[in-house]
């Protein structure tokens, strides 16, 4: 008689069915992973905020006013004298985030373009970049970032600024002048956290929010160079789009068409359905797509009067 032994191991249908559980808890386990790394990366830009907001209140308890929107420098041509766009706010806040040896590098008299400042720029403070913003998108390192301070709700480039950051130093007022604005609007009047405090209120005003990856593609077979496909904020370029936005075009607006301009200038975030916010008085905000947008407008004001509705 021949003897017999216990088995060991699987069946090959024993085998399967441990697959298939597998497969199943794995599939229930990934999107709660998933999650959780995301609401951490959320965490770490709402910290990113906090720093740049704790930033422009020590820039401001130095200067006595918060930096224009975009810095610029006096240059006369025959008999005009005409201001050009040199560097922005995110500069000018570097020594109080710790990077004095970075500020110091910077020629503050030429743009980020300029071969000086160029690779200087494109150093990006980790304090300026959101872990969810996909930077292999944007290709070559150009000093791209993640967030931009706020004019306010209307146009940026060529409208008065009603927001935290204005145009003070006239960079844009020729263009400002070539739209047709009365001449009591071509000059803006420098801001500070504390007069916002009494004017809105410093908690119902956007400081600084989030500049996030926005993709461009043309509808029709018309394009410009450089402009589709995928563009971020870049934190030392004062161009407009670049550093410093508005509420004036669709909010969060991720994909656009490429001739949706007033969209250029829109806060937007990596983050699902949602913008982050630094206000005034330094804490975080977080703005829905479903906001209305008149009360976006309101939040980003200074001083319109409008009350802003209690959140749930």
């Amino acid at each position: 008689m021949r003897a017999s032994f216990p088995r060991h191991g699987f069946t090959l249908v024993e085998l399967l069915v441990v697959i298939a559980i597998i497969g199943v808890l794995m599939g229930l386990l990934l999107p709660a992973v998933q999650t959780a790394r995301e609401a951490a990366r959320r965490l770490q830009c709402s910290n990113n905020l906090r720093q740049m907001g704790l930033a422009f209140h020590n820039y401001e308890n130095s200067k006595k006013f918060l930096p224009p929107s975009a810095l610029g420098r006096q240059e006369t041509i025959g008999s005009h004298t005409v201001t050009r766009a040199t560097l922005t706010p995110w500069v000018s806040i570097l020594p109080h985030l710790e990077q004095t040896n970075l500020f110091e590098r910077f020629d503050l008299t030429r743009d980020a373009w300029h071969p000086h400042n160029r690779p200087i720029a494109a150093q990006t403070p980790a304090t300026y970049l959101c872990p969810s913003m996909p930077l292999v998108e944007l290709g070559a390192n150009q000093g791209h970032s993640s967030y931009a301070v706020s004019t306010g709700s209307r146009r940026y480039r060529n409208q008065v600024h009603d927001g935290a950051f204005t145009d003070y130093q006239g960079v844009f007022r020729g263009e400002r002048q070539m739209l047709g604005l009365p001449t009591s609007q071509l000059d803006m009047p420098r801001t500070s956290i504390s007069l916002i405090a009494g004017l809105d209120g410093s908690s119902h005003t956007f400081l600084a929010g989030e500049f996030g990856l926005q993709t461009r593609t043309a509808s029709g077979p018309i394009s410009f160079p450089g402009s589709s496909g995928a563009n971020a904020a870049r934190w030392a370029l004062s161009y407009p789009y670049f550093s410093a936005a508005s509420t004036f075009g669709t909010f969060n607006a991720r994909r656009i068409d490429l001739f949706d301009i007033p969209s250029y200038e829109s806060f937007r975030s990596d983050h699902p359905g949602i913008v982050q916010f630094v206000m005034c008085d330094g804490s975080i905000r977080t703005v829905a797509d479903t906001t209305d947008a008149a009360v976006i407008d309101m939040l980003a004001a200074r001083a319109d009067g409008g009350v802003i509705p209690v959140e749930n």
